[in-house]
């Protein structure tokens, strides 16, 4: 299976981000993937998230888009607004080559930060998810995780136990927050786990960008350090089962 992965940076204006966002899916295509992956929040940034809230009618774009190009789709995340309240849901929807939602994952663990410095809590506008984020493109049992989830080893964990072979993580890593975390993490939850790790990072501002994928090793295939951009990788299933059998760490999960 081949992953493209993008590295965008978005501001206040969802309309540029929306277009933006389209020209590099463009741009991705010409890597003939299986699988186009984008980043956390796409259309929306920072303090000028709710003017990026979007509606569920508005994903047929995608789908669309996905089924013009015979291309899988991981659509990051968007906020979703919420039936009866002011706040959202940031969701990743997950389309497969024929414009159909074959999956859709809301972020399940909410960032909070409370230094003297800065202090956020998502639990504000955001409303938590429930569910696993799993789905089957092309045969292949793939997992969502989004951004602040990648702190839960726990969660991963279970999206092995559930037969995932490889992971895509959009995000929004903050440099200040999140550096550190995000050298380390992404390799960690693919060598424990012995998956593929497709961490796709938003870039620009106080991000850190390093979108990067990750063999089952923890190995990094390839990256993009801070530009704007997309990266591709060929991902092979039979290599990683094998690998599982020379290591069989998985066999004594309990």
């Amino acid at each position: 299976m081949k992953v493209t992965l993008i590295q965008m940076e978005s501001n206040g204006n969802k309309i540029e981000n929306k277009a933006k966002a389209f020209k590099l899916l463009k741009q991705a295509t010409e890597e003939l993937p299986d699988v186009i992956c984008i980043s956390e929040l796409f259309l929306s940034w920072g303090k000028d998230f709710y003017g990026g809230k979007v509606e569920y009618s508005e994903i047929d774009e995608y789908q669309n888009f996905a089924k013009m190009h015979n291309v899988n789709l991981i659509l990051g995340s968007v906020a979703l607004k919420s039936s009866g309240t002011n706040k959202t849901t940031n969701t990743c929807f997950i389309i497969d080559r024929n414009g159909n939602i074959v999956g859709k994952y809301d972020k399940k663990y909410m960032y909070t930060v409370n230094r003297s410095h800065f202090k956020f809590s998502e639990f504000d506008d955001t409303i938590p998810g429930s569910t696993l984020g799993i789905a089957i493109l092309d045969g292949i049992k793939v997992g969502i995780g989004i951004c602040y989830d990648l702190r839960f080893p726990e969660y991963f964990r279970e999206l092995t136990k559930q037969g995932v072979k490889i992971v895509f993580l959009p995000a929004h890593f903050r440099t200040e927050t999140g550096k550190i975390t995000w050298s380390i993490l992404p390799e960690a939850r693919a060598i424990e786990n012995q998956i593929y790790f497709c961490a796709c990072n938003q870039t620009g501002r106080s991000l850190c960008g390093d979108t990067k994928i990750i063999s089952y090793t923890g190995e990094v295939i390839t990256r993009l350090d801070k530009e704007e951009g997309v990266i591709s990788a060929e991902l092979d299933i039979d290599k990683l089962l094998n690998y599982r059998k020379e290591f069989p760490a998985l066999e004594q999960m309990k």
